[in-house]
């Protein structure tokens, strides 16, 4: 029987909307069980090992700017990440406690007792490891040692394949065709908006991005392989934990739903977004230490500025010896899980987090899985190509009884790539199914949606997604609000803009195009472009007039001539137009290198 479990931190937020008032550190519910429970002389079982404090740095630390607490913290988040951090967080309260590194001395006394780290985690303050009965009571007498403890575990989850179909279409998406107009992502990419400018974080068993011809030329600004600790996520051989061949097959096939291009054969919704590429699952064995390392990947993509996380990966159940680390649906209350911790703090801290809900069939107690559960996140479930749910799609709700998921897309009969360690060639492609589809699918239109608005939170993302899906009006348990639409998702906090311009030499003199929709109808008069030559110090604004056939709300293509120039290298420059409630709207600001 399972012990009595008790809080490590109090919650700080009643309801998902509060989380846009937080102003103070994050504090997070975990629930941890009783340590002597499961305290054994083989190591078969996980503990956190959380620390009192961060060394020369107490819980009550000074973390106001300039502070030394302060300066030790910021040098582990980037610009980009506090930049993003800003869209929910007040100025004075971008940084806290969590952010401090883990002391490297308490990590090394830990060590010295011949204990092998899993995981360490400056955001609940400790590290990760299998200890034996003779380890456990050592540690827990360290001075430093707050709390040894147990928490639970990760499974991934994939529905089997059906067979490669190669026969072709003539349609530029080829046989991504159907999965993407059913999210109506074709009528977001004719405006040239393709998630450029967005960062996505992805969280799998590995990537072989390399290697395929509809993945080869993204933009892959990170990776990192979290099991074997070093930069490469594709298979290898020779390693500590050794991948077999199909490691790396499932995120290769997730990314490739995502961001994936092939003229004619496959296109993502966000094909021109970068990437963080983290592997977190060791496909060999199930066991706890992988959830573990999806905090690790949290906390690293965080700090790099991801604006986006996507993961299909489903914590749930672990077979024997591991089965102690196993949930229950009782757990999956937002509260309890280390992935739904991890996944609500990067809600809070300002990333969209994107999480399938599971493969496990619609059962009377909800079938859904962590991170699933977490607050303010997106989570998706899965349809047919027809609209229908997937027979496999989990229910919730969660334990608390909040609706999920949140929404759901194209997760039967998904076009996807095949990795070439499996295909033997770097052209393959196949049909397959699972919340592990429809789940990147829905990340890369959030990246569409954040491309055109980079300033929404999370939740108003979110709110896009949910206010202009298929079932909106009526959401349940199995679909939530329904089958996401990229294209009124991506109007519903305002006009949008094409991502970049279109510029062409014309007569001596530099004629620049662009695309705006809105749901609204827009004043033809006040669409301008504006655009400085000298870093900012100067702006010059330029009417633009209609370029073509103009829907009713005035959307459509526009252009403008700047005289005395036949370039475009060196300009920033945005787009403005005000729509009929006269409420001003503005491009991102696009810089020419």
């Amino acid at each position: 029987m399972k012990g009595d479990k008790d809080s490590l931190f109090p919650f700080l937020y009643k309801s998902e909307t509060d989380m846009l008032k937080a102003t103070a550190t994050f504090f997070i519910l975990i629930l941890f069980i009783a340590p002597t429970v499961f305290a054994q002389e083989s190591a078969d079982t996980k503990y956190w090992i959380l620390f009192t404090d961060k060394g020369e740095f107490k819980p009550e630390a000074d973390m106001t700017e300039f502070s030394a607490a302060y300066k030790i913290a910021i040098e582990t988040i980037s610009d980009k990440a506090l930049a993003r951090r800003m869209k929910v967080l007040p100025k004075d309260k971008l940084l806290d406690y969590s952010d401090i590194p883990v002391s490297k001395a308490y990590v090394d006394d830990v060590k010295s007792l011949g204990v092998k780290i899993i995981a360490e985690s400056k955001w609940l303050n400790g590290v990760s490891a299998y200890l034996t009965q003779a380890q456990f009571e050592k540690i827990k007498a360290l001075g430093f040692v707050r709390k040894v403890g147990t928490v639970q575990k990760l499974y991934r989850q994939q529905i089997e394949s059906e067979p490669v179909d190669e026969s072709g279409s003539i349609h530029d998406y080829g046989n991504s065709t159907k999965q993407m107009e059913l999210v109506n992502v074709p009528k977001v990419h004719e405006l040239g908006i393709t998630g450029k400018g967005v960062l996505i974080a992805s969280f799998d068993d590995g990537f072989d991005w390399r290697n395929h011809e509809a993945l080869r030329d993204l933009s892959v600004v990170g990776e990192y392989d979290f099991i074997n600790e070093d930069d490469r996520t594709h298979y290898e051989k020779n390693q500590v934990y050794e991948d077999e061949r199909r490691q790396g097959q499932h995120g290769t096939a997730v990314i490739s739903t995502m961001s994936g291009y092939k003229e004619g054969k496959l296109v993502s919704p966000a094909y021109d977004s970068d990437l963080l590429l983290a592997k977190t699952e060791y496909v060999p064995t199930e066991t706890p230490m992988e959830e573990d390392f999806w905090l690790e990947a949290a906390e690293w993509a965080e700090a790099k500025g991801a604006d986006v996380i996507t993961s299909s990966l489903i914590y749930k159940q672990y077979d024997s010896p591991y089965s102690e680390n196993s949930y229950s649906y009782d757990d999956y209350d937002g509260k309890t899980a280390i992935t739904t911790f991890a996944a609500s703090r990067c809600a809070r801290l300002g990333i969209v987090v994107c999480q399938a809900m599971g493969n496990y069939f619609q059962t009377q107690t909800p079938s859904l899985g962590s991170a699933a559960d977490a607050d303010s996140i997106i989570s998706v479930g899965a349809v047919t190509p027809n609209g229908k749910p997937a027979n496999f799609t989990s229910n919730g709700p969660t334990k608390d009884g909040r609706t999920k998921p949140d929404v759901s897309a194209p997760g039967v009969m998904v076009y996807a790539a095949v990795v070439k360690e499996v295909a033997g060639n770097d052209s393959t492609y196949e049909y397959t199914s699972g919340t592990s589809f429809s789940t990147p699918i829905t990340a890369g239109i959030c990246a569409l949606i954040l491309s055109a608005h980079p300033e929404l939170t999370p939740l108003q993302v979110r709110e896009a997604l949910r206010n202009t899906a298929s079932m909106s009006g009526n959401p349940d348990n199995v679909l939530g609000w329904g089958i996401v639409n990229a294209y009124d998702a991506l109007l519903y906090h305002g006009p949008a803009w094409s991502n970049t311009a279109m510029f062409s030499s014309e007569n001596g003199s530099l004629k620049v195009s662009a695309k705006v929709a809105s749901n609204k109808s827009i004043d033809k008069s006040s669409v301008t472009f504006n655009y400085s030559i000298d870093d900012g110090r100067t702006i010059n604004t330029i009417e633009m007039t209609p370029a073509g056939n103009l829907d009713l709300n005035n959307s459509g293509e526009y252009s403008a001539i700047i005289n005395g120039r036949n370039n475009n290298l060196g300009i920033r420059y945005y787009f403005n137009a005000v729509d009929v409630d006269g409420k001003k709207f503005s491009s991102p600001v696009i810089e020419v290198k």
